[in-house]
């Protein structure tokens, strides 16, 4: 019956976004609804199945410093010299454009991250081995996927080359995204992390954001590319000196049955295979024929 309701579910949001549906006269809010609705029903889904696998991902967070890096990038996202110089400009100001915009990005957030990192995430690294070598393995395989994605863009509209240039970006986001969850261990800001970078990023945007001009000029370019270096390697020696108590404390959190520790299920076998021998020999030792007789 539950994986009726989810697959009702996956079913719906596909319908919500393909077809059009007017949800309000103004175009603006219109579009921003006609994207933010599926992406709520399809978080439903997504959130269920997650329950379903008994995440522990929901819980009180941890480290919180090690979230100001990524949050820089995610502020740093947003064109400011671009915006300051006149090259772009928010259109639509009304308190409903900017709340329905904002509601937008969090879906957004909300939806990817759990279903790149609340799910795709534990699978991964349950397919892998649990220790070092298995986690960097799924750090660095889910955000590829999560990029890799992207390149669907081309079959609605999208030009191979900015195609391929968000293939790339959105593959550094997911593994900032990656880094969130592996830190803090709180899907929740994985998700506000992504859903503030995508506000911040599409805000001067023509669609869906609520602005126009040119946004991103070289200067912004610049100064993105250098903040975004410099996390990069930030993010790539801490992942780097991942502490093994970490890497557990995190699996224990996954779900999905991960294994925390890589002896557990050698344990449990050399156990099971000492009671199998113990059982086989009592079985066969005189006392036990004697009775038998």
């Amino acid at each position: 019956m539950r994986i009726t309701i989810i697959v009702l579910l996956c079913a719906a949001m596909a319908v919500l976004d393909f077809l059009p549906v007017t949800y309000t006269k103004n175009e603006v809010n219109n579009r921003l609804l006609s994207d933010t609705v599926p992406l709520m029903v399809g978080s439903v889904a997504v959130v269920w199945l997650m329950i379903r696998g008994k995440t522990k991902l929901f819980g009180k967070p941890t480290k919180l410093l090690f979230l100001i890096p990524c949050l820089l990038i995610a502020v740093d996202n947003f064109p400011f010299h671009a915006y300051f110089a006149g090259k772009g400009e928010i259109l639509h100001t009304g308190l409903d454009n900017w709340l329905l915009f904002a509601l937008y990005c969090a879906c957004v957030g909300i939806f990817e991250e759990f279903v790149f990192r609340g799910i795709l995430f534990p699978l991964m690294a349950g397919s892998f081995t649990p220790d070092k070598k298995g986690f960097l393995k799924t750090f660095f395989f889910s955000s590829i996927v999560f990029g890799g994605m992207h390149i669907f863009n081309i079959f609605v509209g999208g030009g191979i080359g900015p195609t391929l240039l968000q293939v790339c970006y959105s593959t550094l986001i997911g593994g900032l995204c990656a880094f969130v969850l592996v830190k803090t261990k709180n899907i929740l800001l994985c998700a506000f992390v992504h859903g503030l970078y995508d506000f911040c990023g599409m805000l001067l945007s023509e669609s869906p954001g609520l602005g126009g001009g040119v946004p991103y000029d070289w200067q912004t370019v610049i100064i993105m590319a250098v903040i975004g270096i410099a996390v990069g390697l930030f993010v790539l020696y801490f992942i780097w000196k991942y502490p093994e108590s970490e890497r557990k404390e995190l699996y224990d959190k996954l779900g999905f049955g991960v294994r925390a520790d890589p002896t557990a299920s050698a344990d449990v076998t050399a156990g099971d295979d000492a009671s199998r021998v113990k059982s086989d020999s009592e079985k066969v030792s005189p006392e036990n024929g004697d009775k038998n007789k």
